[in-house]
């Protein structure tokens, strides 16, 4: 018995070869010789078909009755640092690469089923790091391990030097000095794969990774060093689903669409000039509110790469003032007023990573004292749901606004520096019978 697979290869195959004998025909008549034409349109049709299958491959075709469980999705990459030159770096050059290289190595991730982007994750290593950095200690000294998460000491977060640098940034030096191998895995930071219903069949699945600069993913005091990814990887589960299973699933979707709620989450930057001391950012966010927001800072230079200025060190800059303006409410109801000076007076804002988060009640830790909040690790958490459950089980209803952000610093500030928002939101992405795919974002 011929099995499926050998007839749709056969009729896929004498579809080409039934086209290459038409053109030949063709050709002959115009006055081609027979040879010149069969050996041209042979080429041409093995050029076609190498092409549709190198297509169908990088498109993830969905296709068949396995579903895809994305929350178990798996990125794997071997790399290694080496001289600009290629050559491998020898035992004298102290370089290193920033933390959870897995995936602050990329500047974008993109999700893309049937053709129809559902995610365009800009600054995704910062996406990744305040995830990271937010996690207990356990799965940071474990799970994230893998993906070389190793936290940076306060106040030492940009040294490069041995002798002065903190502990993750030697722990990350000795895995990856004289060129050895750096192998790592781990998940895949984009909203699809934070929730846990399956993605249905015949919906084509597009990932799409951009790489960082290497004067962003890399640490040395030199500039002579480039990461050169030697394996990827990506894993994703496939799910043999019952044929009940299916023939429900398409009974139900010949009455509506399937629906798939989702954390979207979007990382904006804002630019705040060096001299300034008092800013307000009008429509900060224009359109559905977020449900939270989480927000650092760090210096310009390092935000858009430079090998001696660590990415993810967020300073405190004498923040002095912080509130949204939704209209002419004030979020919170009493702004954040910290005081990073010998008073060490910014308790509510660190308490905001606890009561913001969902931590609070909780028996879930953040692995950030208070004593290393203000070096280099000063991040802010608001709530904006109407019953403070950002981090609950029930969504709130959608509300559109408009909001500003109102910042000041006890001293103006000596360079430009990045505001890094992360804005969480609650929504939907519907996939109906067709596969045609709707978001309400």
């Amino acid at each position: 018995m011929i099995s499926p697979i050998a007839m749709k290869a056969g009729k896929y195959l004498g579809k080409h070869i039934l086209s290459t004998g038409s053109k030949v025909m063709s050709d002959v008549v115009s006055g081609t010789s027979l040879k010149d034409s069969t050996r041209a349109r042979l080429k041409e049709t093995s050029k076609n078909i190498k092409d549709d299958i190198l297509h169908k491959l990088q498109s993830g075709s969905g296709v068949g009755e396995s579903y895809l469980d994305l929350a178990h999705t798996l990125l794997h990459l071997q790399v290694k640092i080496t001289k600009k030159n290629g050559s491998n770096i020898a035992t004298p050059d102290v370089v290193a690469p920033v933390n959870y290289l897995l995936n602050t190595l990329f500047s974008e991730c993109s999700i893309t089923l049937n053709d129809k982007q559902v995610s365009s994750q800009a600054n995704y290593a910062y996406r990744c790091m305040f995830d990271a950095l937010l996690s207990p200690k356990a799965v940071q000294e474990s799970l994230l391990a893998a993906g070389l998460f190793f936290r940076d000491s306060p106040g030492k977060i940009d040294a490069t030097e041995i002798l002065n640098a903190g502990e993750g940034f030697k722990t990350r030096y000795s895995i990856c000095k004289d060129s050895k191998l750096m192998d790592m895995i781990g998940a895949l930071h984009f909203d699809l794969g934070n929730q846990s219903k399956y993605l249905i069949n015949s919906v084509n699945l597009r990932i799409k990774l951009e790489r960082n600069k290497d004067a962003f993913a890399l640490m040395s005091a030199s500039q002579d060093f480039k990461i050169v990814i030697q394996h990827a990887s990506l894993f994703i589960r496939k799910v043999k689903v019952a044929p009940s299973i299916l023939i429900a699933h398409e009974t139900a979707l010949s009455r509506g669409a399937i629906k798939m709620p989702l954390r979207r989450t979007e990382v904006k930057s804002f630019a705040l000039s060096s001299g300034m001391q008092s800013i307000s950012i009008p429509n900060a966010f224009i359109g559905q509110v977020p449900a939270r927001l989480i927000m650092g800072m760090v210096s310009n230079t390092a935000y858009n790469g430079d090998f001696s200025n660590n990415p993810f060190n967020f300073k405190h800059y004498d923040l002095s003032y912080l509130c949204l303006l939704d209209g002419n409410r004030m979020i919170p109801s009493k702004p954040y007023q910290p005081k990073f000076d010998t008073s060490n007076s910014y308790s509510r804002c660190y308490m905001s990573l606890f009561t913001d988060l969902g931590r609070y009640h909780k028996d879930q830790d953040i692995n950030i004292s208070y004593s290393e909040y203000k070096d280099g690790y000063t991040l802010l958490a608001i709530d904006l749901t109407p019953d403070l459950s950002a981090d609950g089980m029930h969504d709130s209803v959608l509300r559109n606004s408009n909001l500003a952000l109102d910042i000041r610093f006890s001293k103006a500030l000596l360079e430009t520096v990045n505001l890094i928002v992360y804005a969480e939101y609650r929504n939907v992405i519907e996939i109906d019978k067709n596969r045609n795919v709707l978001t309400d974002f």
